[in-house]
């Protein structure tokens, strides 16, 4: 191990896993003072909340909540001298939002007398650009989507492409106190940081793979995370210290949001784990990973582009009489026809649509439910998408008074059909959009920094700067007692019948998430071997049994598969709907994976 850990030893803290989450100040400081960390890296990007941010200029958090979670670290830039990057600015990483995130940390210089050195990473793909790899055939789709038209390019409101770790290190070169990046591949600013410090590509990425989501790996689940990095290896450690990492749980991490965890395609490469192995330290907290290989490929960088469709009014309520239940299907399509009567363009194209999500019955699975059954009351959410947002709220008034006082067969109350819990009784959703590029194209050599253009400049404050030997104290002696003497979490074994049981009863994880905008991935995790070599000699998760379970086909499923060192079973299937889009029903997908629960595991054979 001597060997393996030589010539590179330092070390990366990562407050949390998306910028503007918040986390605690005392795991922060004492991952300072403790570790000493040679840079504070944190993304703060995603697709999980749709495409409404990209359309509608917005960023994942408020201000206040960006300038919360930079005070400390800009803190720890100023008095420490360590580098601070930030990847994805805002959440869509356009380059409004770098700018933006640029004014937050000048606010903040600005009010502490602070100086920086910071650089911006920005974005510079054009639609001419684009739509020219299209016409060379340099554009294909990054799962399960359509060819890319240059029509598609034209109609979508904002266009950004996921930088890799290359923009970063140039950057770096500049000796920045703080990097602002705009979109990028999530394990990027990580995996720069240390490719540009000697540590082999594999363990780089494979670190930031796990790190950009913060202390998720830790048991229990949690935020602030440290890496120390070597050549070929690294080391994770919790910095709550009632957490600790597990080969389990960090083998596990890389099932998180990935079609799937053996092969984690990115710019420029292909990051295998097949061969990685997780080992525990002494410490009982901290665990090494290593073996990790990275496998150049051809640069591609992936798009990402929203068209708006519309303008969305919502209306909600309940109906708890069993006679109109019973025929809820065949009522709300009489609405639906009735509607369409007074509006002949709805449901005619995507542009204006009317859906019901039927809360009770099949609301959150829609398609994928395989027990479509109502209950004794149920909730009807109607949607109504429209070009403009006057129509849009007619159609919505319009059925939503319909389905009041519609008329059915049987009807004894005659009142009124509809339990409205608001006033107004139609809301304002706003505006609609769906992905439209979500595209991988080819570059040539050079524009994988080209296109993503670096500029320094310099922040200083008005104010006279505080001296840097006269930093305030950050941790309280009782803070630091807890430190010292806190003990992680005891999480025994789970206690598994040997008789025939279900998979609640012996897995310890069941989960689903989405994979990208048009990927919904399923994970059950086991914590003990035998546990998962039960369920996996059963073969009780085969093709078929997904088919039955969430109604789909043979070509619907992406992977199914067992992966050894996380002790999990993953499977990944195309999503029915677009995320985010018109119909959503589980934007991050966290709630698709019951049918699961109740797989029968057959008893152990004495």
């Amino acid at each position: 191990m001597a060997d393996i850990m030589a010539d590179i030893d330092f070390t990366i803290l990562t407050p949390n896993a998306m910028l503007g989450y918040g986390y605690r100040l005392d795991h922060f400081w004492y991952g300072i003072e403790h570790y000493k960390p040679a840079a504070i890296i944190v993304d703060s990007g995603s697709t999980d909340a749709g495409p409404y941010k990209l359309g509608m200029n917005k960023m994942t958090c408020s201000r206040e909540s960006y300038i919360r979670d930079l005070s400390a670290m800009l803190d720890a830039c100023y008095y420490r001298k360590i580098k601070v990057i930030v990847g994805s600015a805002g959440g869509d990483g356009s380059n409004k939002h770098v700018a933006e995130m640029l004014s937050f940390v000048q606010a903040i210089a600005e009010d502490k007398g602070y100086a920086f050195k910071v650089a911006t990473i920005t974005n510079s793909l054009t639609r001419p650009l684009i739509k020219q790899r299209i016409v060379d055939g340099k554009c294909s789709p990054c799962g399960p989507v359509p060819p890319l038209a240059e029509a598609d390019v034209d109609k979508a409101v904002d266009v950004v492409g996921q930088m890799g770790a290359e923009p970063f290190i140039e950057a770096l070169k500049q000796d920045p106190d703080i990097i602002i990046g705009g979109r990028a591949y999530d394990p990027s600013a990580f995996a720069a940081f240390c490719l540009s410090r000697g540590v082999e590509p594999g363990a780089a990425w494979h670190m930031g793979k796990i790190l950009e989501c913060g202390g998720i790996c830790a048991v229990p689940k949690g935020r602030s995370m440290i890496a120390r990095m070597h050549r070929s290896s690294f080391e994770l450690t919790p910095l709550s210290p009632t957490e600790r990492c597990t080969p389990v749980s960090v083998a596990a991490h890389t099932l998180y949001e990935k079609t799937r965890p053996d092969r984690l395609p990115g710019p420029g490469g292909v990051l295998h784990l097949a061969d990685a192995r997780y080992v525990q330290q002494a410490d009982g907290r901290t665990v090494l990973v290593q073996g990790a290989h990275f496998e150049p490929r051809p640069y591609q960088v992936k798009l990402e582009g929203v068209e708006r469709l519309g303008h969305r009014t919502i209306f909600i309520g309940g109906i708890r009489d069993p006679i109109l239940i019973e025929q809820i299907d065949e009522f709300l399509e009489a609405v639906r026809a009735y509607i369409q009567n007074l509006f002949p363009e709805l449901d005619k194209t995507d542009k204006c649509r009317l859906i019901y999500h039927v809360y009770g019955r099949n609301a959150v699975m829609g398609t994928l439910e395989p027990t479509p059954r109502a209950g004794h009351e149920i909730a009807i959410m109607g949607e109504v998408v429209a070009p403009t947002k006057a129509l849009s709220y007619a159609i919505a008034n319009n059925v939503r008074t319909s389905i009041l006082h519609f008329p059915y067969e049987g009807q004894l109350a005659t009142t009124g059909n509809f339990a409205s819990p608001l006033s107004p009784q139609e809301q304002d959703a706003g505006e609609v959009f769906k992905f439209s590029l979500y595209h991988l194209i080819d570059l040539t050599a050079g524009e994988e920094t080209s296109l993503f253009p670096v500029t320094v400049q310099t922040l200083a404050s008005t104010k006279p700067p505080p001296p840097h030997d006269a930093e305030p104290e950050r941790l309280t002696a009782d803070e630091r007692h807890v430190f010292a003497t806190a003990t992680p979490v005891p999480i025994p074994p789970k206690q598994v019948p040997s008789g025939e049981i279900t998979i609640q009863d012996i897995a310890t994880v069941v989960r689903s998430k989405n994979s990208g905008p048009f990927e919904l991935t399923l994970d059950i995790m086991f914590d003990t071997n035998a546990s998962y070599e039960r369920v996996r000699a059963a073969d009780v998760l085969t093709n078929d049994v997904i088919k039955a379970l969430y109604n789909v086909a043979d070509d619907d499923i992406i992977t199914n598969m067992y992966f050894d060192p996380a002790l999990a079973w993953k499977c990944t299937i195309k999503r029915p709907w677009a995320q985010g889009s018109i119909g959503e029903r589980d934007t991050l997908g966290t709630q698709q994976h019951a049918p699961l629960l109740t797989v029968t595991v057959p008893a152990l054979r004495v």
